[in-house]
């Protein structure tokens, strides 16, 4: 019957179209042509609209069909941040975890406040006045007026009870011990998004599955916001538990900040490692930035120099050359070399020594930092030798943070084929090459572990909201360069580096430990004049403590410091120093050096920062070990 029906009007309007498209021999008739397409337009509309009906007369739709539609057309979702994931030290100790904040939202068709009414809002809000009313002026029915408040005042302003205006809970970032490894863990910004460090590197693990709340809206598809109480859970994001100790990195960054600040410095940065896995203990940078408030902090201070700036080593390099010529035997520690009495020219450049000898052994040469020395020494090996040997130390061959930063963030060494003499002599004292700050730590590590050179490690585990543990790191070396021997041979050379009158980093000594490490002043390239600069320098120091067997492995630089002589000895390594003291005591490593007579007296102890439960008495190896 309903196929007869449609049948009849298909041919009904069919004729009424070709008897009102006939030409016409009056002016202005219908062409043939166009009326015959207008015709088929009509046809196909007319027949869509046809077949539809009597799809839906037919099979009609059934009533959960129809409810999709209308929450299509009169709801929508407002998801809100997530719990993100905690980022943890090794020992549990959390650096950022997720807390819910009140944010307060109108509905601007409801929330019409009286003028008095929107000075105590502007008041507890801390908001201009202007704000708030341009805000509830709008035609739509949800807006923000402040998100992520304090919830002191968020209380006060509920016990206004203004019509119009609710409270929302949203999750927040927060970081308990404000600018401690802020640079490392960077920030969130207020959409849940990671704007910088491990907060962006790791925002797909960390941000967790939105929650949601589902406001209606009307037909114009404005948002009607009844309530905020009834909302879908959250799945809270993956914890990473990182391999810095929050004690050390204390310890680092007030000992940093005070290096600094005596330098009257520009930056500066301080890595601690343990030798023997290659984790990250701690990454200090300064000058520093609370990550509770991005906002407000300046460019340059958020950067993460530890582990993203290249530069030029200087002296801190020499021990590697000396170390790859006793590998191959190209000199032995007492062999005496001729220091030119401090001025040696060499392919038309004239090098000269700070400290001028005539002779110095080969070990003296590393103690009193000689440049004509360590370069004589570093001929024997060769061009292509000492290329290769400072690759196998991880300068220029890859040695990066691989959870953090890309693969590409290398230290260069241009090839050898290409070195003129002066360039020869300048890499055997770091410069003219440049390296980062996490690749010479690995490098001390391997003087200080026997001879392995260790992945750096700083994701210790991953852990999924039900407790799984998704990721975990493992010591790993990815070279034998040094013998033991030979090692052991380096410690005890870099030790009178510290002890020796003619050492260059008397200052790097501590009162209860032995300590061993190499000074470095390098030259800085002015970008603007594209050569080096007349006055810019970077003190650094590397070393480890104790000296028989380490515990730790620390570098820190000092760059540009405002005072004269920028020497390493002189503004690096007493950093060195206050971080090795008090970073052993909290890790109640048995002292090794015997108290002076000052000390035994009674004289105030240097530290205060312990462990608590913990004392000074010795422990096995294995105990003491991190």
């Amino acid at each position: 019957m309903k196929k007869t029906w449609a049948r009849r009007k298909i041919a009904a309007l069919r004729t009424f179209a070709l008897s009102a498209l006939r030409p016409h021999n009056c002016p202005g008739g219908f062409d043939i042509s166009r009326a015959s397409f207008l015709a088929l337009i009509l046809l196909l509309v007319f027949g869509v609209l046809i077949f539809r009906a009597a799809v839906i007369q037919l099979f009609p739709p059934s009533a959960d069909a129809l409810r999709r539609i209308a929450i299509r057309q009169y709801e929508q979702h407002l998801e809100l941040a997530p719990y993100r994931g905690p980022v943890l030290d090794r020992n549990g100790h959390p650096f950022a975890i997720s807390v819910k904040k009140p944010s307060v939202a109108i509905n601007p068709r409801v929330f019409k406040p009286s003028p008095q009414q929107i000075r105590q809002l502007s008041s507890l809000l801390d908001i201009p006045r202007e704000k708030i009313r341009e805000v509830s002026s709008k035609e739509a029915y949800f807006a923000w007026l402040k998100r992520k408040m304090d919830p002191a005042a968020a209380q006060k302003v509920e016990a206004l009870e203004l019509k119009g205006l609710y409270l929302v809970n949203e999750a927040t970032r927060l970081y308990p011990l404000q600018t401690m490894a802020s640079h490392l863990l960077g920030a969130v910004g207020s959409e849940n998004q990671g704007l910088l460090g491990i907060e962006r590197q790791f925002q797909d693990i960390l941000a967790g599955k939105a929650s949601a709340v589902s406001p209606s809206k009307d037909a114009r598809g404005r948002t009607i916001l009844y309530s905020s109480d009834m909302a879908a859970p959250d799945l809270p994001g993956h914890t990473i538990q990182l391999t810095l100790d929050h004690a050390i990195q204390e310890i680092a960054e007030e000992a940093l900040a005070s290096g600094v600040s005596a330098a009257r410095a520009k930056s500066g940065f301080a890595i601690v490692t343990d030798p023997h896995t290659g984790k990250i203990l701690a990454l200090a940078n300064y000058p520093t930035f609370d990550p509770n408030h991005i906002g407000q902090a300046k460019t340059d201070h958020t950067r993460n120099y530890a582990l993203l700036d290249l530069f030029e080593p200087g002296s801190i390099i020499k021990p590697f050359v000396v170390a790859a010529a006793l590998e191959r035997r190209k000199t032995g520690v007492n062999e005496l070399h001729n220091c030119e009495n401090g001025v040696y020219r060499a392919g038309g450049v004239v090098f000269r020594d700070d400290h001028p000898a005539q002779t110095l052994t080969t070990a003296d040469t590393l103690v009193r930092s000689s440049n004509i020395c360590v370069f004589k020494i570093a001929e024997r090996i060769g061009k292509q030798g000492l290329y290769d040997a400072l690759q196998s130390f991880g300068f220029s061959g890859g040695i990066s943070v691989p959870e953090m930063f890309p693969p590409s963030l290398r230290g260069h060494i241009s090839k050898p084929a290409t070195w003129k003499p002066i360039r020869f002599a300048n890499v055997a004292f770091g410069q003219g090459m440049t390296v980062t700050g996490i690749e010479i730590a690995m490098a001390y590590g391997v003087l200080a572990n026997g001879g392995n050179l260790m992945r750096p490690i700083l994701i210790d585990r991953i852990i999924s909201p039900s407790g799984e543990i998704v990721y975990a790191a493992a010591p790993e070396a990815s070279a034998h360069v040094l013998s033991i021997d030979n090692a052991k041979t380096m410690r005890d050379i870099l030790a009178r580096v510290v002890t020796d009158k003619h050492g260059t980093a008397s200052k790097a000594a501590t009162t209860d430990y032995t300590t061993g490490g190499k000074t470095g002043t390098a030259e800085k390239v002015d970008p603007l004049l594209k050569a080096y600069s007349a006055d810019k320098r970077i003190a650094s120091f590397a070393g480890f403590t104790p000296v028989a067997d380490p515990y730790l492995a620390i570098f820190v630089v000092i760059d540009e410091p405002g005072l004269k002589p920028a020497y390493g000895g002189l503004w690096a390594a007493p950093v060195f120093s206050d971080i090795a003291e008090r970073s052993l005591r909290y890790l109640n490593v048995a002292p090794d050096k015997k108290p002076t007579r000052a000390e035994s007296t009674g004289s105030p102890a240097k530290i205060s920062t312990m462990r608590p439960g913990t004392s000074d008495g010795a422990h096995d190896k294995h105990s003491r070990r991190l």
